[in-house]
């Protein structure tokens, strides 16, 4: 589960940079810069946001089992966490896309 999560990071990392370099006008496509924002971005990404993300979906599973709320594996407790996982994930492409915006225009 914990790769995952680095390997979402990573796709959104470069779906989100490609938006940038297209939408920026300062980004070069052709500059050192490309390749050290795609390569060593998608492995700092997938570390960094992918932990975060697997931690975050760690502690909430965890916080819900200690706090009663869900007190065992059934279908509803299932639809639930499956849904609260999708809003993690989107919340996560948001936080991964600003950072990418934010990189790119440090780095031009």
């Amino acid at each position: 589960m914990k790769s995952s999560h680095g390997t979402f990071a990573a796709i959104v990392w470069i779906v989100a940079g490609t938006l940038v370099y297209n939408s920026e006008p300062e980004a070069r496509l052709f500059s050192w810069q490309t390749p050290v924002y795609f390569v060593l971005g998608m492995f700092a990404a997938g570390a960094l946001f992918g932990n975060l993300s697997y931690a975050t979906v760690r502690g909430m599973t965890h916080a819900l089992v200690v706090t009663k709320i869900v007190t065992a594996p059934t279908r509803r407790a299932q639809i639930g966490l499956t849904v609260t996982g999708y809003i993690l994930f989107a919340l996560e492409a948001v936080l991964i896309y600003l950072v990418a915006r934010w990189t790119v225009r440090m780095m031009f």
